[in-house]
């Protein structure tokens, strides 16, 4: 666990500072890779057939990334699987099967959770926590429920808690909104809260305390009717009677630890131990800055699994954050499968 330590000292020390130095990043990617090479044997396969090993790494951007696509068919963790104290599922709504990142501890996912979240959800005073989403109790194998059940406990005043009943409970929801005494930060899914918007909204604003802010996560997978991004968070500043700015957007996967906000269509921000490129869909070669492409990321707080994942996220990296333009339209990138097969290749029959 001495990585781990290492891990959240480093995040603890620089609190919500925006950048980290490339000398301290590559220093900590370092030590992981070595980690998770010497500990994960596909991985390491993997990362022999590309040349490169903890000896040869010049740098962090040359760590080999591991589409997501490989953590359904292959647990990548430097641990026995039955060691794992919680295992996070993908929604496997796109395809059947779910990937699963495995966590030997929970400690180093809630330090960088902690930070970032305080710092753009909550940077003021102890709100009025209410969550438009199922808690981790009723779904023990989602990163977001975690993520939104550590909100409610952690960072929420008395009374904070999940308005849901099988689906979002917009009654109990508007009751607790209607008797807050202090500002109320609300945490919902694309579409719970686009039912808050239709169904409530619409007739009627439902006026937050001032300081309030509104949180949304996920899409609208699933969904019926899906709105424009601006539609959506006009409407939700409109009817909840929160400025747009107060409308934040989050962009998380059960893969990575780490999560990144943004104001509305705003840049997405991710933490300084969480970094990300833009790569060329086919050959996976990293494209200069404001060239869009496949997001990949750098995430020092996967300890135990691979630190560089590679998604079929679209978007454009700057010195400004990430613009999210969607995910890649068809099948897999050409890129992304190849690299699958690689892996899948060293592991054993």
């Amino acid at each position: 666990m001495a990585l781990h330590a290492a891990v959240q000292a480093a995040i603890t020390a620089s609190g919500a500072r925006l950048t980290w130095s490339d000398a301290q990043f590559d220093a900590l990617a370092r030590r992981l890779f070595a980690h998770q090479f010497a500990g994960c044997a596909p991985y390491a396969h993997y990362c022999r057939g590309r040349g490169v090993t903890p000896d040869t790494l010049t740098g962090y951007r040359q760590i080999p990334a591991v589409p997501t696509d490989v953590f359904k068919a292959v647990d990548l963790a430097t641990f026995p699987a039955q060691d794992a104290v919680v295992t996070f599922l993908t929604s496997g709504t796109t395809v059947g099967t779910r990937g699963r990142h495995l966590l030997a501890t929970t400690a180093t996912y809630e330090a960088s959770l902690a930070p970032w979240l305080r710092r753009w959800l909550a940077p003021d005073d102890v709100p009025l926590v209410l969550a438009l989403a199922p808690s981790f109790a009723d779904d023990p194998h989602s990163s977001l429920g975690f993520m939104i059940s550590w909100a409610v406990a952690q960072v929420g005043g008395p009374g904070s808690r999940h308005c849901w009943t099988d689906g979002p409970d917009l009654d109990a929801f508007a009751d607790a909104v209607r008797s807050a005494d202090r500002a109320v930060l609300v945490l919902g899914t694309a579409r719970a809260l686009q039912h808050l918007l239709e169904e409530r909204l619409a007739t009627a604003p439902l006026p937050l305390p001032a300081g309030s802010r509104v949180m949304e996560t996920g899409g609208f997978k699933g969904a019926a009717r899906t709105l424009s991004r601006d539609a959506f968070y006009g409407g939700l500043s409109s009817g909840l009677r929160v400025p747009p700015e107060a409308v934040i957007s989050e962009y998380g996967m059960t893969e990575l630890a780490s999560q990144g906000y943004a104001r509305g269509s705003q840049h997405l921000i991710f933490p300084p131990w969480c970094r990300v490129g833009a790569v060329d869909p086919d050959s996976l070669a990293l494209l200069p800055s404001g060239e869009p492409g496949l997001l990949r990321f750098w995430d020092l707080a996967n300890v135990d699994s691979v630190l560089a994942v590679q998604t079929s996220d679209v978007g454009v990296v700057t010195e400004q954050g990430v613009l999210l333009q969607g995910r890649a339209p068809g099948a897999t990138p050409r890129g992304c499968s190849l690299a699958v097969d690689e892996i899948l290749r060293g592991v054993a029959p």
